[in-house]
C-alpha cells in the first residue's frame, strides 16, 4: 500500500503534466500543447504560486506557545522529520527538519503531559536501520525526558499507520487525550485521522513553511526551489484528498 501512497502523485504532478504536454506537441507537431506547458511550467515555478498553495494548506495554523495548550495525557510526535543516509559505519539518520521533535520536547518542559510518544516510523526501502522514533527516543533523553516517560510505536509507514499505533499504547492505559505535534500542512490531516480513531487531540503545529517577508520582484521570476515547493504542496493536497475519498467510501 504504501507504493500505491508514493506513487499516484506521480500522475498529478506538474512535472508529470508538462512532460506529457511536450511529448503531446512532439507527436502531433502542435504549437498549443508547447505553449501550455511553458505556460504551467512559469506559473508552478514561481515563490508566489507556490507560496499561495502553502498558505492555503497551513490556514489557521498558527504557531502557538506551549502555554496555550492544555495538559493532555500524552504528547504525540509524528515521524518524518529524518532521512537515512550513508556512512562510514553503515546506513545513519540525519535531520532534514528538527522542528517536530523540538516541539514534543517543549511541550514536555513545560509539564504539559506525563509521557511523549514518538512514532516508528520507517519505509520498507531504508533497510536494516532503527525506526524514526527509536531515534528520536535517544535524543529526547539527552535533552532530558526521562526513559520511562518515552513511548515508541510499532513500525509505521505512512499517518494512518501512526494513529492506529498510537491508539493501541493509549488504550492499554485507558488514555485518550493527546497533544499531536506534526507539520503546519501536514496538520489537518493528521489530526483528522488521529480523531477518527477516537482520540482527543489538541493541536501543535511547528514547521511553517510560509515565511513573514515583504514581496519582491523576485517572487514572480521562475525558482527551482518554489517548484520543488509546489510540487511539495500538491502531494499533501493529494494525501487530504485520497484520504477523504477513503472516508466517504469507508475502506
Amino acid at each position: 500500500m504504501i507504493y500505491i501512497h508514493k506513487v499516484l502523485p506521480y500522475f498529478f504532478y506538474p512535472i508529470t503534466i508538462i512532460l506529457v504536454l511536450m511529448i503531446i506537441a512532439v507527436i502531433y507537431k502542435k504549437r498549443t500543447p508547447l505553449v501550455a506547458a511553458i505556460f504551467l511550467l512559469l506559473v508552478t515555478s514561481s515563490p508566489i504560486f507556490s507560496d499561495a498553495l502553502w498558505d492555503a494548506l497551513e490556514e489557521g495554523q498558527l504557531r502557538k506557545l506551549p502555554s496555550a495548550v492544555q495538559a493532555a495525557d500524552a504528547v504525540v510526535v509524528l515521524s518524518g522529520m529524518m532521512g537515512v543516509v550513508k556512512s562510514a559505519n553503515g546506513s545513519v539518520f540525519e535531520w532534514s527538519d528538527p522542528d517536530r521533535f523540538f516541539g514534543g520536547i517543549e511541550l514536555m518542559r513545560a509539564g504539559k503531559a506525563p509521557s511523549i510518544i514518538f512514532t516508528g516510523g520507517k519505509l520498507p526501502w531504508q533497510g536494516d536501520v532503527k525506526t524514526e522514533g527509536e531515534i528520536l527516543s535517544d535524543y529526547a533523553i539527552t535533552y532530558g525526558i526521562k526513559p520511562e516517560q518515552i513511548q515508541i510505536t510499532k513500525d509505521v509507514e505512512n499517518t494512518k499507520d501512526e494513529a492506529i499505533a498510537v491508539k493501541e499504547i493509549l488504550r492499554k492505559n485507558n488514555l485518550n487525550r493527546i497533544i499531536l505535534v506534526t507539520s503546519s500542512f501536514h496538520m489537518p490531516r493528521a489530526s483528522r485521522l488521529f480523531v477518527q480513531e477516537g482520540m482527543e487531540v489538541q493541536e501543535y503545529g511547528v514547521d511553517s513553511k510560509v515565511e513573514v517577508r515583504s514581496r519582491t520582484p523576485m517572487d514572480f521570476l521562475p525558482s527551482a526551489h518554489a517548484f520543488r515547493w509546489t510540487q511539495e504542496a500538491v502531494r499533501e493536497f493529494i494525501g487530504r484528498g485520497y484520504y477523504l475519498v477513503r472516508e466517504n467510501l469507508a475502506f
